[in-house]
């Protein structure tokens, strides 16, 4: 059994091996796959079958390394969110949120803790997006969650 160390590890390989695979195929800017060399080669049934389902796990993996890349962001800066006179949620820098505004938040989850065999609170960063729904800002996933107030921080 692994540990989050050796997990992060191998995670760093798969970042790296996609990397590889979209150089190879150079996918997602032939996303046809007519960058492959032997593209104009490829006549069978069996071919085209493979070339469509490659094609397909490539896309899938243009999410799985957007997220693999944004943790490689260093973190620039952390604030507090407030309404500001336009009606948007900005930190004190001034930096601002709006529908599909990213946005990564500390919330607190209650948690299990092994040492002490009890649930406590525990903050977790989390990434997600904000949408407005009638007028009002909202972080999916958390349609609930206050937004004022909320400690965010921002990488890049």
């Amino acid at each position: 059994m692994g540990d989050l160390k050796a997990l992060s590890e191998e995670m760093a390989k798969l970042q790296k091996q996609i990397n590889t695979l979209f150089r190879i195929s150079d996918y997602p800017d032939c996303d046809d796959m007519s960058g492959l060399s032997d593209y104009k080669q490829i006549k069978t049934a069996d071919q085209r079958q493979q070339l469509e389902e490659y094609r397909d796990i490539l896309y899938r993996l243009i999410d799985i390394k957007r997220i693999l890349d944004y943790y490689d962001y260093p973190v620039g800066r952390t604030g507090t969110l407030h309404l500001n006179s336009q009606g948007r949620y900005e930190t004190e820098s001034g930096y601002y949120y709006t529908s599909g505004s990213a946005i990564e938040f500390l919330r607190t989850e209650e948690v299990w803790n092994y040492d002490s065999d009890k649930w406590e609170d525990a903050e977790i960063w989390t990434t997600s997006r904000v949408e407005s729904k009638n007028g009002k800002y909202y972080i999916v996933g958390y349609p609930d969650l206050d937004m004022a107030g909320l400690k965010v921080r921002i990488r890049r």
